[in-house]
């Protein structure tokens, strides 16, 4: 491109990687990492810019962004809106900012993945209207007549990368627990060597094995279907409750992590060596040899332990009885701190009698607990908001026919099997909800790799994966 002494822009025809200044896609980057807020910086993956596209870093205020007064003017789904708004800056400034308009692809990892995946599933979401007027978002406007909002712009995406997304918050406890229940304790009662620093009470013991049956139910009442049209579930057993440790969702999980392996071992001139070094001799609790050559991840809780995958989280994690995670993301402006989870309000309203006489049941925390997320004033509106920021939920009602969005065509999720801070089913979840939606996604989990975007490029990449999307229309 060339600049004009007047401001005046123009673009050339020269290529960088196949694109020019019209064709190239557009990364757009959030580091809304945390769910924390994010200012515009250097790009993350540089390699982006090399294979000629344009990179586009965008802040937006979240749960962190406090006036002097102690208004909270973050509050979600402001995070979102924000990042919208600036998709919106791209389109009305076309004329002077490079690359393909239609081949937005949003990106995020961690809080970031979550803003990444709520940004593609919310695209022309009118419900999002007033909180871009407020944000002063270009061409949106108020009719005082009709009470009515409008936007000039299209705020959608193409594309969706999320990173380890800590989405889906309101039952990210649920999913959180699933994973971990049976892997918490040893068989003689002594907290397992995963479990961390946590010293977890007889209470929390409880609502974790409550939660992760509650994660069942969740996911039962979903009807989660694959890309071969199976629908995901978990199995019952033979008194009627479910198992857990059963079911083609379970199956699913475990073919996820193996595959995640097998990825990792195609590229080892010894295979077995590689599992010794790393896990020693006995891998018999959680892997097994097919066959052919690969190898079966069996078993979710030998799995955890046998690679020392140490917890991050307390019981609940994110929506946390102290109030000292994610709480000052959600609730009114001139409020710090709320409870927002109602499936964990739930259950502990559900249990109160039960839970009462255990060890480390407090009850003004499990009072005020169950009135923020479910009986109080302010529990509706709570609601409104973790689902406006729910990807998972929305692409499954516009798949349903519940709700208008123009979701992003084309996803893309990776995990570590070594992430520590959530349940590998977030991610899962989504992309089975953009397919369900009629979108394309691309989900894997990548070996050994931890909390982050470090993932390599033994499951492809960020930037081929680009290219392949690109290529696709």
């Amino acid at each position: 491109m060339t600049v004009g002494k007047d401001g005046s822009v123009s673009f050339t025809d020269n290529e960088v990687g196949g694109y020019t200044a019209k064709t190239a896609p557009i990364v757009f980057q959030n580091s809304n990492g945390g769910w924390r807020s994010g200012s515009p910086k250097g790009p993350e993956y540089a390699d982006a810019l090399s294979a000629g596209m344009i990179y586009v870093s965008c802040g937006s205020r979240s749960r962190d962004a406090v006036q002097e007064d102690g208004t909270v003017t973050g509050k979600a789904p402001v995070p979102v809106a924000d990042l919208k708004a600036g998709v919106i800056a791209i389109r009305a400034n076309a004329d002077v900012i490079p690359g393909n308009k239609d081949r937005i692809i949003s990106v995020g990892a961690s809080g970031g993945g979550q803003m990444s995946s709520a940004l593609g599933a919310t695209g022309n979401m009118e419900e999002y209207y007033p909180y871009l007027y407020e944000a002063g978002a270009i061409g949106v406007t108020y009719d005082e007549a009709t009470d009515t909002y409008s936007s000039e712009y299209d705020d959608s995406v193409y594309g969706a990368m999320a990173y380890c997304p800590i989405a889906d918050i309101e039952n990210a406890d649920l999913a959180y627990a699933w994973l971990r229940y049976d892997s918490t304790m040893n068989a003689d009662g002594s907290q397992s060597d995963t479990a961390g620093n946590y010293k977890f009470s007889d209470f929390q013991l409880a609502l974790q094995e409550n939660a992760a049956y509650a994660f069942g139910e969740y996911i039962n009442s979903l009807n989660l279907v694959d890309s071969d049209g199976n629908t995901l579930s978990f199995s019952e057993n033979k008194d009627g409750t479910l198992n857990l440790r059963g079911g083609n969702y379970y199956e699913a999980t475990l073919q996820n992590i193996s595959d995640a392996l097998n990825a990792t071992l195609a590229l080892e001139e010894n295979p077995a060596v590689y599992i010794r070094e790393k896990y020693g001799k006995d891998t018999s609790g959680w892997l097994e040899k097919n066959a052919d050559g690969t190898y079966q991840v069996t078993d979710l809780a030998n799995f955890i332990n046998g690679t020392g995958l140490v917890r991050n989280k307390d019981i609940p994690g994110f929506d946390i009885l102290d109030m000292s995670a994610e709480n000052d993301a959600f609730g009114s402006s001139d409020v710090q701190t709320v409870h927002y989870s109602a499936s964990i309000a739930r259950l502990l309203q559900d249990n109160y009698d039960s839970y009462k006489d255990l060890d480390g049941f407090d009850a003004e925390q499990i009072d005020a607990y169950i009135q923020n997320a479910l009986t109080g004033e302010e529990a509706d509106g709570i609601t409104k908001q973790t689902y406006l920021v729910n990807a998972t939920q929305i692409m499954l009602d516009v798949a349903a026919g519940k709700q208008d969005a123009d979701i992003a065509q084309y996803w893309r999720t990776r995990n570590g099997t070594a992430d520590q801070h959530t349940s590998f089913s977030v991610a899962y979840n989504i992309c089975l909800a953009a397919q369900m939606a009629g979108s394309e996604s691309d989900y894997a989990l990548v070996w050994a790799m931890g909390h982050g975007s470090n993932e390599g490029t033994v499951t492809g990449t960020f930037v081929d994966w680009i290219h392949e999307i690109c290529s696709a229309d």
